[in-house]
């Protein structure tokens, strides 16, 4: 039998992760934020977005992404209100592309992005994975499920060689 874990890419370590060429910048994050997953009727999915500010990513009509500072405190399960609320704040990590080569990187990944770099829905395929994008006034930042996240970086340091290496 075969080692299984040499079939994946080797993930860098999040806190210093950072790749750097001229005009784009890729830094990664995981854990400093609260990031909650919201599933219910997209009015209390409003209202609770609006008392705890953040960035809301809508994925679908009832199911959105809230990122909040990382000391907001929501409770999980069920509310009042019908709403469904899931902690996910150590299951993704967060990779920001930016500088003025960031929309020619996106678009790379994603084509939907060439066409439109901020979409309606944050739910998109990149790279080969679906994740979350949020629009930045810079570039964007991808959210992507954890196990997924060294495949995404690496498929980034590969994009990124590759574009150095042109004149």
């Amino acid at each position: 039998m075969s080692d299984r874990s040499t079939f994946w890419p080797t993930p860098p370590d999040w806190t210093t992760a950072r790749i750097e060429m001229p005009g784009v910048t890729v830094t990664a994050s995981q854990g400093d934020r609260g990031v909650f997953l919201l599933s219910g009727p997209g009015k209390a999915i409003s209202e609770l977005a609006q008392a705890h500010p953040g960035t809301l990513l809508e994925i679908a009509p009832d199911r959105a992404l809230l990122v909040t500072k990382p000391d907001t405190a929501l409770s999980e399960g069920w509310n009042a209100s019908g709403l469904a609320i899931s902690d996910l704040s150590d299951a993704h990590v967060r990779i920001d592309i930016r500088g003025p080569g960031a929309p020619a990187l996106l678009a790379l990944g994603s084509p939907s992005l060439a066409l439109d770099p901020k979409p309606r829905a944050a739910a998109l395929a990149f790279a080969g994975v679906t994740l979350l994008v949020e629009p930045l006034p810079d570039g964007a930042r991808l959210h992507v499920d954890h196990p997924q996240a060294a495949h995404l970086w690496h498929w980034l340091l590969a994009a990124t060689h590759t574009a150095k290496d042109q004149p």
